[in-house]
Formats: structure tokens, sequence, C-alpha cells
């Protein structure tokens, strides 16, 4: 029987996924489907590989991939995956330019929006599988938060989430905003959550506007001043009409209007799905 090893490190895990892949796929022959995917996951390996990453694998249109040592040192392994993932929607931008060659649609190329989640913690890392089939893989809380967090991204309508732990070894590099706190499928305990926005210093003013804004109007709703709350993120869409965060909380607020939380509500939005 080959043996196995498996150990204990400190790593993090991201995951990604094209938004609305079905209905692209469904616009596209066969062939055109393997092509575009082909040359995506090309990108995505480019990128990951060059910012220390390692591909754990594809899952239909979704990626998976880990940063850990000897590959990426220390807790470098949070920069490297934050710069990845910058990166990787720079270079979706320019891809989009190539779907009319790649798939070979004349008219209304699809157009790809791609979501991330990013997850630092603690994973069993090593070889895993049976006898015939084995992987170097990462399991474990982390991977599912990971994983839980680029299916937020869709609810919150944007494209890169990242950690509490990890927005703590990045912040000093890379400009977030804070979204919200939070609890996902299968866990209890809450995490805070930021949007992945840019290198530091590389910030628009609009946008840095928009995050003080934003922000502002995160105070008031875990206070309950709902009309304060409403009005600074009215704000935020007046500057960003798209802004889903904001529309996300407008929603909120209108609930919470008809239905107030409980005397003891502590701020934490419950997802239940995955």
């Amino acid at each position: 029987m080959a043996s196995t090893k498996q150990s204990v490190a400190r790593s993090l895990c991201f995951f990604s996924d094209i938004n609305g892949f079905v209905g692209i796929s469904e616009q596209l022959t066969a062939g055109a489907v393997v092509n575009l995917l082909n040359s995506y996951f090309g990108i995505v390996a480019k990128v990951i590989h060059a910012h220390k990453g390692v591909i754990d694998k594809y899952i239909g249109d979704a990626v998976m991939a880990f940063w850990i040592p000897p590959f990426s040192a220390g807790d470098d392994h949070a920069t490297d995956a934050c710069l990845a993932a910058l990166a990787l929607q720079a270079a979706i931008t320019e891809f989009c330019v190539q779907l009319t060659e790649i798939t070979g649609m004349r008219r209304n190329p699809p157009k790809l929006a791609v979501r991330m989640g990013i997850a630092t913690g603690e994973a069993v890392v090593g070889t895993i599988g049976s006898e015939s089939a084995r992987s170097y893989t990462v399991i474990g809380d982390t991977v599912n938060l990971a994983s839980r967090l680029e299916g937020l991204a869709k609810v919150y309508g944007n494209s890169m989430i990242v950690s509490e732990e990890t927005y703590r070894l990045v912040q000093h590099l890379i400009e977030t905003r804070e979204l919200d706190l939070v609890t996902v499928s299968g866990k209890t305990e809450p995490v805070r959550i930021y949007e992945l926005m840019s290198r530091i210093g590389e910030l628009g003013e609009e946008q840095n506007e928009l995050r003080g804004v934003f922000a502002d109007g995160l105070v008031a709703y875990r206070q309950r001043e709902w009309d304060k709350a409403e009005g600074q993120f009215e704000k935020c869409l007046r500057a960003a009409p798209d802004d889903g965060p904001s529309h996300l909380f407008l929603e909120r607020i209108a609930l919470f209007r008809s239905a107030p939380p409980q005397a003891d509500w502590d701020g934490v939005w419950r997802h239940s799905e995955k």
C-alpha cells in the first residue's frame, strides 16, 4: 500500500466562478464552449502560477487554488493571492476583447464576469485519495469558507470577497471595503467580509469616496438608524448606480422597517445558501 502524507499548515484558499456560465454556454456550440474554457483556464493558470499559487482543480467553469509554504513563504500567501485576484480581473478584461474570435460569435459575444472568494486559515495539506487516484490538495474549514465567499460575491453583486483574516494580512498593501458581518452556510461563528478593490494607492477618487460613504451607512445600519443608513446607501448609488452592496442594504433596511430585528440583534446577517 502506498503511503500518504498530510500536514496541517497555514494556507490561503481561492475559489472562482464565471457568473452565469450556464446561460453563456447555452448560446454556444460545444466546440465553442471548450475553446472558451480552455482559453480562460489558460489565463487563470498563468496568473495564479505567476503569483506563487497552486491550481488544485477545475470544476466545470470554477477554479480552486491554494497558497502554502514553501511556494509562498510565511504570511505572504495572502498578499500573493490578492495580487493574483486583482491581476486576474485585469486579464479577464483584456480577454473579453478576444471573445468574438474565440467563440465565433460575430454579434453579441458573451460577457464574462468572474467571482472570487479568498480565505486564510489552517488546512490539511497533502496527497489525498484512493489507491488508484490521488491528488495534492487542501481540505478543511478554510477551503469551505473560501467557497462560500465566492458564492456570496453573487449575493453582494461584486467580484472579489476576502475573509477578515486575509484582510488583516494585506491591509497595508491592498485597498478593501468592509462589506458585512455574516455567518455562512454550515458555520455558526460570524466572519467579517471585505471587498478586494485595488493595490494600495491605486484606488480612484470616486471609489475612495464611495467606500467612505458606504462605511458610514454600515455604521448607521448596525445602530438601527434606518433613515441615516438609507440616506448613505442612496448617496452611494447616486455616485455608482450599479453598486451591488448598496442595493442589498437598501433592501434589508426596507425589510427591517416592516419587520424590525429583535432587541438583541447583533448586526450579523445569516446566509443559509451555499
